[in-house]
């Protein structure tokens, strides 16, 4: 099993050209996470959260300062290396599920063990589906689901390949609270560094850590942990 692997982010900013000028969706961030713990990122519409959760996972680059995950710095990486590293070590949960809409939800599952290279481990897809309440559900098209149950499926989907780093986008956000607190029991459960985006004050509550942002910087920080 990978160990979980530290997130280590050093005065980073992205700056995006606009017709009005350039906006600083991120600004001068600096922020450490230690391995295998979980931290909430809070804040506004428009704080620059999604956008930090995008340089975390390496969707983005910043547009100066260093993003490092594991002691990999991601800024050094080319685009398909940062592509490698997150099939490999991170799990992705987005606000959008992103399911195939032609595989069934124990397939979209096992999809990401196939792009990478997994030939074991395919039994756990079912077990995932279970423990998150879609045992039933697992042999059902994505359309047949409901938008909670696709949103489920994509957490089995980021949890299948045991990664290192979990990022969450609002991940219990069409989710009951039954069923957002299972989530989030499931997400703690697999003992990775997690980072999770949300506004519910409940999942922030679940945290190690909770940070919040305001105009692209860091304005508040709640709780810590032990070394």
């Amino acid at each position: 099993m990978i160990r979980p692997a530290a997130i280590d982010l050093q005065a980073v900013t992205k700056h995006y050209a606009t017709p009005a000028g350039s906006v600083r969706a991120v600004d001068g961030v600096t922020l450490a996470v230690e391995a295998g713990t979980s931290i909430a990122i809070t804040g506004f519409s428009g704080s620059g959260k999604s956008t930090l959760l995008g340089l975390i996972a390496g969707l983005e680059t910043p547009t100066s300062g260093r993003v490092t995950i594991g002691g990999e710095e991601l800024s050094r990486l080319s685009e398909r290396a940062r592509a490698r590293l997150r099939r490999r070590r991170l799990g992705l949960v987005f606000q959008s599920d992103n399911l195939q809409p032609y595989l069934s939800a124990q397939e979209n599952v096992g999809l990401q063990l196939a792009l990478c290279g997994t030939g074991d481990g395919y039994e756990r897809c079912l077990e995932l589906l279970v423990e998150l309440g879609l045992g039933n559900e697992a042999g059902k098209l994505p359309d047949q689901l409901s938008g909670g149950q696709r949103q489920r499926v994509a957490i089995a989907r980021a949890l299948i390949n045991r990664p290192a780093v979990i990022v969450a986008d609002e991940p219990t956000g069409s989710l009951d609270a039954d069923n957002s607190a299972a989530v989030v029991e499931l997400l703690l459960a697999a003992s990775t560094t997690l980072v999770v985006v949300t506004h519910d004050p409940e999942v922030a509550a679940r945290m190690d850590r909770t940070v919040a942002l305001r105009d692209g910087r860091l304005v508040a920080e709640q709780g810590c942990v032990s070394a």
